[in-house]
């Protein structure tokens, strides 16, 4: 009897801490929209934990994928906003304040470095002013970020993922983008 009151006790503790954690953004289970990070994170189905501790002591920093809060307006238009709920974005950091993000020649650079080799349609280069970022999806065909949207304040940034806890075959760590194509645009019912 007195092992049951135990296994009681630490199970509404556990649950009072992911309770907690997760009302404080310090630990989240963000899904993901659409398939802007795919292959990295699975597409339509994809489950991640994402952690906001990092991020009230630092900024985020050029290759991390981040939540960011975002509103859904009329045409399904996509808006970073921090005080938005209804809606979790999961894309990856290329500029960060003060750096310049251009697509030409089919891929991105910042401050005319190649950021990654994921073939990027052109788009017109972006000055980043001090409280912004430019996000993008690993799957750019499919991703919308900051080239529809333009850049995010750092205020809509409010937490760092971690690892990709479903479906089982991709458990594992976010970092850099994982090997294969993307999928380009898919809809997730």
């Amino acid at each position: 009897m007195r092992s049951l009151v135990r296994l009681a006790a630490l199970v509404v503790v556990v649950a009072g801490v992911l309770v907690v954690l997760g009302y404080s953004e310090l630990l989240v289970w963000p899904k993901t929209f659409r398939a802007a990070m795919a292959p990295t994170i699975p597409a339509c189905d994809g489950r991640t934990v994402a952690e906001g501790l990092t991020y009230r002591f630092r900024d985020p920093g050029q290759g991390d994928v981040v939540a960011i809060h975002a509103a859904r307006g009329p045409n399904e238009q996509v808006t970073p906003d921090r005080d938005a709920t209804d809606l979790t974005l999961l894309l990856r950091v290329a500029g960060t304040p003060g750096d310049d993000v251009v697509g030409k020649q089919g891929v991105v650079f910042v401050n005319d470095v190649k950021f990654d080799d994921i073939e990027t349609k052109p788009f017109p280069k972006v000055h980043l002013g001090g409280d912004q970022y430019f996000v993008l999806g690993d799957n750019r065909s499919g991703a919308v970020d900051s080239r529809t949207f333009g850049p995010v304040l750092r205020s809509a940034i409010f937490a760092r993922v971690l690892l990709v806890v479903w479906p089982v075959r991709d458990i594992g760590g976010v970092g850099d983008r994982e090997d294969g194509a993307p999928p380009g645009p898919t809809a997730c019912g």
